[in-house]
C-alpha cells in the first residue's frame, strides 16, 4: 500500500522563516525624524527571524538614541514644569467642576499655545494664546468652566453677557467729554481692559456687535474713536455658545468670528457616575488658588514652541489635511479636488490657512501635556483634528439630507490623506 504524500513541504529547521515585506516601523527610543530617515534609506525591509550573524533590530537602533526622549524625566525643565502645571490645573479645577477632563486638557493646550496673531515691533506682542470656544446645551457648566479657568491664574477677569441689545461700545469702550473738565475721556470696555474675558452666550450677540470682537481676538488691539489701543500682553478669550436655541434672540456666529478661535470643544452631559456626585456636592467649601503667574505662562509658551520638534513632513501633512477640507470651488479661487468625496458633496467652505497656523502650535503643546515628549507624532495631529476643524468646516444646505455631519467629513479626510 502506497503511503499518502505529505500535504506540506518539509523545511530546514535552521532556515529563517520569511515574513511579508513591510515598511520599517518605529523602534523603541526612536523619534519620528529618525524613522523617516530610515525609511528613506531602506523603504522596504524583509523581516526574518533572527539568524546566525543577524543584528537584532533593537540593538541596531540603540546607537540612534533620540535626543527628544519620551520620558518626562529627560525633558527640558520648562516642559516638565508645563506638564506639572497642566496636572495642577486639572486637579484644582476638579474641586469645583466635576468631570470634563478632555475639555480641561484642551483648555490648557490653548492656554499654553503660542500662536502668531499680528505684526508688532515688540516681539512679545507678535504671538498670543489661542482663543477657546465652548459649545454645549444649557446647564452643562460652560460658563462655570470659564470662570474657573480665570480663577486659577492671577489675571484680571471680566465677563460679558451676550444679549440681543448689546452695543459695540459696551464691548470695546467709548469716548465722551468730561463735563467738569471739558476733556475727552476714554472709557475702556471689558475686551480692552481684561486679561481673561468670558464671552458668555456669544450667539446671543447681534452681528453688528460681534464684529467688535474681530480686531481684539486677532490683532490684540481695539480702536476707539480714532485711536488704537493695545490689549494686555496676557490676553485669553473664552466664549460659550448654545446650539440648541436657534430661534428669536440668537444670531449665527459668522465664519470670520469662529475662525478666530483656535479650537472648539463640545461639552455634553456627564456620565451617570459623575452626575451622581453633583447630588451632594458642596460648592460652599470650594476654594481655588492661583497656580502660576501670567508672566510665567507667557514664558512657558515660548519655551514649548522652541523645545518641541515638528518635522517638516508633518508640517506638510497638516497642510494637506487642511487643504482636503476644501471642495473645488472657482468662486473661492480653489481649483483642487479633495480626496474625500464627502467634502466635494456636502462642504461649502473648508478650513482656512489660520487652521494650519493653529494646528501646528497646538500639536506641540498636545505632545508635551498628553504624551510627555518633545516631538510631534502623526497621532498628535490626528487627535486634535476634530477640535481644530469642526468649527471651520461649513456644510452646505443639502448636507443634512445626505446624512452628512461635520464629524463624518473630518473622519473621512483623516482616512483619505496618507500619513507621511
Amino acid at each position: 500500500m502506497i503511503a499518502a504524500r505529505p500535504t506540506h513541504r518539509i523545511q530546514d529547521p535552521n532556515a529563517p522563516e520569511p515574513v511579508a515585506a513591510t515598511r520599517p516601523r518605529r523602534l523603541r527610543g526612536e523619534g519620528y525624524a529618525q524613522l523617516l530617515q530610515r525609511r528613506r534609506h531602506n523603504p522596504v525591509i524583509n523581516h526574518t527571524r533572527r539568524a546566525a550573524g543577524a543584528v537584532a533590530p533593537r540593538a541596531a537602533a540603540s546607537k540612534r538614541v533620540n535626543v527628544r526622549r519620551v520620558k518626562a524625566g529627560m525633558l527640558h525643565p520648562d516642559l516638565q514644569e508645563a506638564i506639572a502645571f497642566h496636572r495642577a490645573i486639572v486637579a484644582e479645577s476638579s474641586k469645583a467642576l466635576v468631570g470634563y477632563d478632555t475639555a480641561k486638557t484642551l483648555a490648557n493646550v490653548v492656554l499654553l499655545s503660542e500662536i502668531p496673531t499680528t505684526y508688532d515691533k515688540q516681539a512679545d506682542r507678535q504671538v498670543n494664546a489661542g482663543n477657546l470656544l465652548l459649545r454645549g446645551v444649557p446647564g452643562v457648566g460652560k460658563t462655570f468652566f470659564g470662570v474657573i479657568l480665570a480663577a486659577i491664574s492671577d489675571a484680571k477677569f471680566a465677563r460679558l453677557q451676550g444679549r440681543a441689545d448689546l452695543q459695540p461700545t459696551e464691548v470695546v469702550g467709548f469716548q465722551m467729554i468730561n463735563p467738569a473738565t471739558g476733556e475727552l475721556v476714554t472709557e475702556f470696555g471689558p475686551l480692552a481692559s481684561a486679561e481673561v474675558i468670558l464671552l458668555d452666550e456669544i450667539n446671543r450677540i447681534p452681528l453688528k456687535s460681534q464684529s467688535a470682537f474681530l480686531e481684539g481676538l486677532q490683532d490684540r488691539t481695539v480702536t476707539i474713536g480714532k485711536t488704537t489701543y493695545e490689549l494686555p500682553a496676557f490676553s485669553f478669550a473664552i466664549a460659550t455658545m448654545n446650539p440648541a436655541e436657534l430661534g428669536q434672540g440668537t444670531f449665527p456666529l459668522s465664519e470670520a468670528a469662529t475662525d478666530r478661535f483656535a479650537i472648539m470643544v463640545t461639552i455634553g452631559y456627564l456620565p451617570k457616575e459623575e452626575e451622581r456626585k453633583l447630588v451632594n456636592f458642596d460648592f460652599k467649601r470650594v476654594r481655588l488658588k492661583s497656580l502660576m503667574s501670567k508672566e510665567r505662562i507667557i514664558q512657558l509658551r515660548a519655551s514649548i514652541g522652541e523645545q518641541v520638534f515638528l518635522h517638516e513632513r508633518l508640517g506638510e501633512y497638516i497642510q494637506r489635511l487642511v487643504a482636503a477640507t476644501r471642495p473645488y470651488n472657482p468662486d473661492t479661487e480653489w481649483y483642487e479636488h479633495s480626496p474625500s468625496k464627502l467634502v466635494e458633496r456636502g462642504v461649502d467652505l473648508g478650513a482656512s490657512p489660520r487652521a494650519i497656523i493653529c494646528w501646528a502650535r497646538l500639536a506641540k503643546v498636545w505632545a508635551v501635556l498628553m504624551r510627555e515628549r518633545a516631538e510631534v507624532y502623526p497621532q498628535d495631529i490626528q487627535d486634535l483634528a476634530p477640535y481644530v476643524l469642526s468649527h471651520r468646516v461649513w456644510l452646505g444646505p443639502h448636507a443634512a439630507s445626505h446624512g452628512l455631519t461635520t464629524d463624518l467629513v473630518i473622519k473621512d479626510v483623516i482616512k483619505r490623506v496618507p500619513i507621511p
